[in-house]
């Protein structure tokens, strides 16, 4: 059972829909470009502009979650125990994980509808420092690997680069692409971890 069960039961209808149309797709057609479609179709139903923003984030956030239960042993990816932060205690940081080296790292999960928009400093700031206050993560420079983020962007900004440089681990659009386009195995495990966190 998926540990963002509560956004899946939060978007039950979207979740059930999409999971099971990119199973159904076998292979054609199942991209994280063609997901982002959907995610923004099912957004432009609703009318407050920040309830929209939650969702999109809030399904981003449960892809992240299934992506790193599938590529946990990929040495691009390489994150255990992800573990998504209480919503009323995101003050920058999604998610917590075990990074390759064994060490507790920060997840952030940016959507971005315009994968030009990059991830900007003042976001992954924000993470850092919620990592440390809150999480207890010892964010060094030096550090390799201490901020994962996970995004629909293609980059992050270069003052991003500059100043966390190695300490961040980016999964961006082109990443998620190579792993998840098209790949059958993971559109139907997908649904599948969809499946049990509903049924439960």
């Amino acid at each position: 059972m998926l540990k963002t069960s509560g956004h899946i039961k939060d978007h039950y209808i979207q979740c059930a829909t999409l999971y099971e149309e990119f199973k159904n797709k076998g292979g054609n057609g199942a991209t994280i470009r063609n997901f982002m479609n959907k995610i923004d179709a099912f957004g432009n139903e609703i009318e407050d502009e920040n309830k929209r923003n939650i969702f999109k984030g809030d399904m981003l956030e449960i892809l992240a979650e299934i992506f790193f239960k599938a590529f946990v042993n990929d040495p691009r990816i390489g994150l255990l125990s992800y573990e998504p932060v209480k919503l009323e205690d995101d003050y920058g940081t999604d998610g917590i994980g075990i990074n390759a080296a064994g060490e507790k790292c920060a997840v952030q999960v940016k959507y971005r509808s315009n994968a030009l928009d990059k991830v900007t400093y003042t976001e992954i700031a924000k993470t850092h420092t919620s990592a440390m206050l809150q999480h207890d993560i010892p964010l060094v420079l030096g550090r390799a690997n201490g901020v994962y983020v996970f995004t629909t962007a293609f980059e992050v900004s270069h003052q991003c680069i500059k100043v966390f440089g190695k300490m961040l681990r980016v999964i961006s659009q082109d990443v998620i692409a190579v792993e998840i386009d098209n790949n059958v195995n993971f559109w139907n495990f997908a649904f599948n971890e969809i499946k049990e966190t509903l049924l439960k």
